[in-house]
């Protein structure tokens, strides 16, 4: 299918294109929010740790609480968009991720932090699939994965921003303040989005019968939806996510904790150079899906493996670096990498679901890309304890080789993607709620 804008299509100055932007930047400052809400206690967890008496273990099986029902609610906040409406799944995600980073703060030992930040994930888990599905409701196909490109942006620059804000306000806060001012935080951004998102576009205003899915109000029922959760080759899309995620959820989870313990940084230069690889992730997480959408149209195989391949080497080096400047050399190095097969893991699916199946759709590759953030930072923890951080960052070639494992079983061109997706998809009843 040509990535081109049919001749038949909607004035690319008119509403359309209005409601896209609007709608990506809304979604983008709203993720930004999301990862300051979400990362504050990767900086904090040195005195969680010291405060509750837990070593790095337990300091990453907090962090694995979040992850685990994060990626368990990604498939039913899917559900919840694709049958509820994106609009209103987001605004409970944001009200009750908001709530629950404030209840952080409030934990009175380990066990307590581990329910609450489980809690936490549940929310949070709602909010991706649902923002996947706002974008495609509002943007033609031949916009959506620029769109998503530039919205999945938010996702390295909040990692780099997360640290970097929640330095100072521990400093100054102590790191239950840090909580508390991230929340109101988030509250605010539930207002933005409740007032900033634009209605869904209209099958005129999509233009051709193309990309008239991106605006039918339709909603799937969930029976109907759940139809998908059937498809092995959206699983293997799943497989491919994971392992990519491993090494971005290693990354951002541990690094922070390692520049202070073993190379001497600071608390404020922790925060400042941790964020640094995830500038460059952003620029080239955009790149790859101006790439995707206008040259490669599918066949992300010649993508997804050399750039795994290049990324694990980048790894072993940033492992064998001596110093804290080095390290993060090496990093940013990889995630620049990296980061430029985000979309290509993304895009296909996306790109081809119509735009009714892109909650669920989207919940299946994001849980996979989750549940690594489940495994990631407990076993990087545990190596960390009992072996060192060298053997615990050199789990991450294991992302490396599941990525490439996922890119050489799953379908490479549009036209093998429809045929394996077969009888998964049907055509959903105009009827059901709308956002």
């Amino acid at each position: 299918m040509s990535t081109e804008t049919s001749t038949e299509g909607p004035d690319p100055r008119g509403p359309g294109r209005r409601i896209a932007i609007v709608t990506v930047v809304v979604l983008f400052v709203t993720w930004l929010v999301d990862y300051v809400d979400r990362l504050v206690i990767t900086l904090a967890l040195p005195e969680i740790g010291a405060e509750f008496g837990a070593g790095e273990t337990l300091q990453g099986l907090i962090l694995t609480s979040f992850f685990i029902t994060y990626a368990l609610f990604q498939i039913p906040g899917g559900l919840l968009a694709d049958s509820w409406g994106a609009k209103r799944t987001m605004l409970v995600a944001a009200v009750g991720w908001s709530v629950f980073t404030a209840a952080c703060g409030l934990a009175r030992g380990l066990w307590s932090m581990i329910v609450i930040r489980a809690v936490f994930g549940v929310f949070q888990g709602l909010f991706p699939a649902a923002s996947i599905k706002a974008v495609s409701e509002r943007t033609t196909r031949a916009q959506r994965m620029t769109a998503n490109g530039a919205m999945s942006a938010s996702n390295p620059l909040g990692s780099a921003i997360a640290p970097a804000v929640a330095a100072p306000l521990i400093v100054a806060l102590g790191w239950r303040g840090a909580f508390f001012a991230a929340a109101v935080l988030g509250l605010l951004m539930v207002l933005v989005l409740w007032k900033g998102l634009p209605r869904r576009l209209t099958p005129t205003e999509a233009g051709t019968a193309d990309d008239a899915d991106a605006g039918l109000p339709e909603q799937v029922p969930p029976r109907q939806a759940l139809r998908l959760l059937r498809s092995s080759v959206m699983w293997r899309f799943t497989l491919m996510f994971c392992g990519f995620n491993i090494i971005g959820w290693g990354l951002v989870s541990w690094v922070p904790t390692f520049l202070r313990e073993t190379k001497g940084v600071s608390l404020t230069g922790a925060g400042l150079l941790s964020g640094v690889p995830w500038l460059g992730a952003a620029i080239s997480m955009v790149l790859g899906g101006v790439i995707f959408d206008r040259w490669l149209r599918g066949n992300h195989r010649r993508v997804v493996i050399p750039v795994m391949l290049v990324t694990a080497v980048l790894l072993v080096l940033m492992v064998r670096a001596e110093t804290a400047v080095e390290f993060i050399v090496w990093e940013t190095c990889g995630t620049l990498v990296m980061y430029l097969a985000y979309m290509q893991i993304f895009g296909l699916p996306l790109r081809m679901l119509p735009a009714r199946y892109a909650g669920v759709g989207g919940g299946m590759v994001n849980f996979g890309g989750q549940f690594a953030g489940a495994v990631s930072p407990f076993v990087m923890g545990y190596l960390a304890e009992t072996i060192s951080y060298e053997a615990a960052f050199s789990f991450l070639v294991v992302g490396a080789a599941i990525a490439i494992l996922g890119a050489l079983v799953t379908p490479q061109t549009p036209e093998a993607f429809r045929a394996a997706l077969g009888r998964h998809v049907a055509e959903a009843p105009a009827d059901g709620p709308r956002v």
